[in-house]
């Protein structure tokens, strides 16, 4: 159990745990254009609730969002779960007509591959396993624009220990005497 990242938690149930993970850190760490990325750098960075309201026609391309996908737990001991939490990084980038055969995949790959480069090992919090990457799916194909999505995963050790109280100094009597 040694080599596991602990989180310390106050509740007991399991849908407390997850909300004690923000990722909102992952929205932040991709905002930035990486050095050296060749291509325009996503315009907009942002969360689920942003996904979910996306109007195609008035989208800023190229664009991100961090979307929660998966949490996985099992019993890790008395009030201790091991939780791997999976997020997505969504992109959708232009398809152009006017790219030559294959580049629009190359460009893509371009965006992946700096979106990996800045998550893979990172540590999204000091008690937090290095960021793992999952795989990647083609959510939508058009003739205006691309959707894809990269699967990441990391690991955590969940408790829920109260800390210990304050040392007993002194006994204070406050009623009758006995």
């Amino acid at each position: 159990m040694a080599d596991r990242p602990v989180f310390g938690v106050t509740g007991n149930a399991c849908s407390e745990l997850v909300e004690m993970i923000s990722l909102t850190p992952l929205i932040l760490h991709l905002t930035p254009k990486p050095a050296g990325f060749a291509h325009l750098w996503f315009r907009q960075v942002a969360g689920a609730s942003e996904f979910a309201q996306i109007r195609p026609e008035a989208l800023p391309l190229p664009a991100c969002w961090v979307v929660r996908a998966v949490d996985k737990v099992s019993h890790a001991g008395e009030r201790a779960e091991d939780l791997t939490l999976g997020f997505d990084v969504v992109m959708a980038i232009e398809n152009v007509r006017t790219h030559k055969p294959g580049e629009t995949d190359d460009i893509l790959l371009a965006y992946r591959q700096a979106v990996k480069t800045l998550l893979l090992g990172w540590e999204l919090e000091p008690e937090v396993k290095p960021i793992k990457f999952g795989g990647g799916q083609v959510l939508e194909y058009s003739d205006g624009d691309i959707y894809w999505r990269d699967r990441y995963e990391f690991d955590a050790l969940i408790t829920n220990y109260l800390p210990d109280p304050p040392a007993f100094d002194r006994l204070v009597h406050t009623g009758d005497r006995l």
